[in-house]
């Protein structure tokens, strides 16, 4: 009884396996139906082609507008991240001039003597300390700052020839196709005429 369900279930398991690839083929098949029409069109002449060599122009030209259109987006961006640094920048040096006023102040009441001198010595070291770690961190967005602007103008240059590519791709036009451009088929070796065969000449003997 164990053998028979055993059987059953190895019977039950390669129906499942050849519907799937059955279903696969089908999916393939229809997926790959545009190559099946690339493989005829190679038996059209390539002068009858006028609309399909348009579409491809068409196709290659939107294609290099997309890659323009992204770049000028990651331009975008870099600018945003640019302005956003300039802004971190101005907001440090802003903290720094904040905390120099507090430190001159401080100072010039040391130098009076006035106030406990012990605590006015932390206090002094505490806004020198802040003063530094402030510069420290506007060197650090400074320098991120200024490596955007290097890809800025790197890829400003990069749009600017895409675009000179799309003018000259789009003034150049369609090609032309070459007349009789057609995909030779296949032939088997050519036979011998009668008039190239040659004649085995008799050997003469001795």
């Amino acid at each position: 009884m164990k053998s028979l369900s055993y059987i059953s279930l190895v019977f039950l398991l390669a129906f499942l396996l050849l519907t799937g690839c059955e279903t696969t083929r089908k999916l393939t098949s229809s997926i790959s139906g545009t190559s099946d029409t690339d493989e005829l069109l190679t038996q059209v002449p390539s002068e009858e082609q006028k609309e399909v060599h348009e579409a491809a122009f068409n196709l290659q030209v939107a294609e290099e507008k997309l890659k323009l259109a992204e770049m000028k987006a990651e331009l975008a961006s870099l600018q945003k991240k640019y302005a956003d640094y300039q802004e971190d920048v101005a907001n440090k040096n802003k903290d720094a001039a904040e905390v120099k006023i507090d430190l001159a102040k401080l100072e010039a009441v040391d130098k009076a003597n006035l106030g406990e001198k012990e605590n006015n010595i932390n206090k002094i070291a505490d806004l020198k300390a802040k003063i530094l770690k402030i510069e420290a961190d506007s060197i650090k967005l400074e320098a991120k700052r200024d490596t955007t602007e290097q890809k800025i103008n790197g890829l400003s240059q990069q749009i600017e020839e895409q675009e000179t590519k799309i003018i000259n791709l789009e003034a150049a036009g369609v090609p032309e196709p070459e007349p009789g451009d057609v995909v030779k088929q296949d032939k088997g070796p050519e036979e011998e005429k009668p008039s190239e065969i040659k004649s085995e000449e008799p050997v003469t003997q001795p």
